[in-house]
């Protein structure tokens, strides 16, 4: 009998784990597929299969840990008082059904995903298996855009669909020039080239340094120096995380302080391709508070309010999908002959941000620039009370599931890219971050239950 029921838990686990895995790839590889002339519908899929798998593993999976079932109930209540807000927002501003679930889910899914890896019984053999098949997917993704970068300049990978050769440097993130997919791609190849080399120590260090060099070699060759300047100042956030750690403090800041110093000498006395666009951004006349730089980035900021009809909209916004979230900004108008007829609605004030777009130079040049961000895009949607909302949640992970520093490093340099167009809000990077902390949960999860067992045992003898 016991045989039977430890059978079938195993079965289960697998059968959850495994649902996880295709959920995660559903928002991982569409795009590759689409760039090869699948229907685009198919960018929709991980809106049904995350759910799917999320309720599946929450029915089936039998939680006796406590820490778990806390985690798991105070990220629940957390979601459903987003989702009270979306609702209320859209009411108020009258957007469709659709931009609520929408919206909803851009902002949901990870931690849904997070919470599926949580609630999963993963040790051992099974812990491995999880691992290896996300690194599997991660190392195709850093293998593909390395080739991408070496067969398109001659012609052997298909051709660009517009933009520039660096912008089609995507890996399985390919959209076409124009989109995010190449900074999705490398910031993706990053963290988990990080992860490789701090979690998997046992294989060899030229390995796991070959891995993060290839990472590095990817961002600069698909131009997305942007990826560096937000995980530069996701550092200097976890940075001032440590105050009540002096020596991390002071190791970290030493650290910080020699890259500025470096860099700063490479951009002022060496010219180099590499360093032309820094030095480009540096001495420009563009900067301070009334600059062509700030009027471009903070263009939402300003255009949002004036379509405020009522002191509610101060509280809740505009409406989901109504500004300058992914969702607005983007997907709505991408995606407008497939969204409209389901009832979707559209706001004027995206399409106001796009007029800065148009008629400016500077978000033309760099994405830095560009005035659709995530967090002026879910103040905007949801006002001030759907934005407490959302950084409640992210709180949560932060005290709870955040269990080293690679964790918040994650968190803090995915926040700081949240003010870099909506990459902060593109699934396969923001599902990627929220896996990887769900892997260190479970594994730091694994090693106290191994040493609570070997002191067990050690007492019995």
């Amino acid at each position: 009998m016991t045989e039977r029921v430890l059978k079938s838990t195993k079965q289960g686990t697998l059968r959850n784990s495994a649902l996880v895995l295709f959920a995660f790839a559903t928002a991982f590889f569409p795009r590759l597929f689409t760039s090869f002339g699948a229907p685009a519908v198919i960018n929709f899929a991980h809106f049904g299969a995350i759910p799917l798998a999320f309720g599946i593993a929450a029915l089936t999976t039998r939680i006796r840990n406590r820490q778990q079932i806390s985690i798991f109930w105070e990220i629940i209540g957390a979601l459903a008082v987003l989702l009270t807000v979306t609702v209320i927002s859209a009411f108020l501003n009258d957007a469709g059904i659709v931009n609520i679930f929408l919206q909803f889910m851009f902002q949901a899914e990870p931690f849904l995903i997070l919470l599926c890896i949580i609630i999963l019984p993963l040790m051992g053999r099974r812990l491995k298996n999880f691992k290896l098949w996300l690194l599997g997917f991660a190392g195709f993704n850093l293998l593909l855009a390395i080739t991408q970068s070496i067969l398109m300049p001659i012609g052997i990978y298909p051709k660009p669909q517009g933009g520039t050769l660096q912008d089609n440097i995507t890996g399985v993130f390919g959209g076409g020039g124009g989109s995010a997919a190449n900074y999705v791609s490398c910031t993706v190849s990053i963290y988990f080239a990080i992860y490789f080399y701090t979690a998997f120590k046992t294989v060899p260090k030229w390995i796991r340094i070959s891995i993060l060099l290839g990472a590095l070699y990817q961002t600069q060759a698909s131009d997305s120096k942007q990826v560096f300047l937000g995980l530069f100042i996701g550092w200097i956030l976890l940075t001032f995380s440590k105050f009540d750690q002096p020596v991390k403090l002071l190791l970290y800041l030493a650290g910080i302080i020699i890259i500025l110093l470096s860099f700063a000498w490479a951009v002022q006395h060496i010219e180099s391709e590499a360093l032309a666009p820094y030095q480009n951004w540096v001495y420009r006349d563009i900067w301070g508070i009334d600059g062509e730089a700030a009027q471009t980035i903070l263009a939402a900021v300003s255009f949002v309010p004036f379509y405020y009809t009522n002191p509610l909209n101060w509280l809740f916004g505009l409406g989901p999908g109504h500004t300058v979230t992914r969702l607005g900004g983007w997907v709505l108008r991408d995606y407008q002959s497939l969204l409209q007829p389901l009832g979707a609605t559209i706001h004027p004030a995206s399409s106001d941000v796009f007029l800065v777009v148009k008629e400016g130079f500077l978000a033309k040049e760099s994405t830095i620039f560009f005035p659709l961000f995530t967090w002026a895009g879910i103040w905007g949607d949801l006002g001030v009370v759907g934005l407490a909302s959302y950084l409640y949640i992210c709180s949560i992970v932060w005290r709870r599931v955040c269990v080293d520093d690679f964790c918040k490093f994650l968190l803090l340099s995915t926040a700081s890219l949240g003010f870099i167009i909506t990459q902060m809000e593109e699934p396969g990077q923001v599902l990627t971050v929220a896996v990887l902390i769900g892997l260190r949960w479970q594994e730091v999860k694994e090693k106290v239950s191994l040493k609570s067992l070997q002191k067990t045992r050690s007492s019995a003898s």
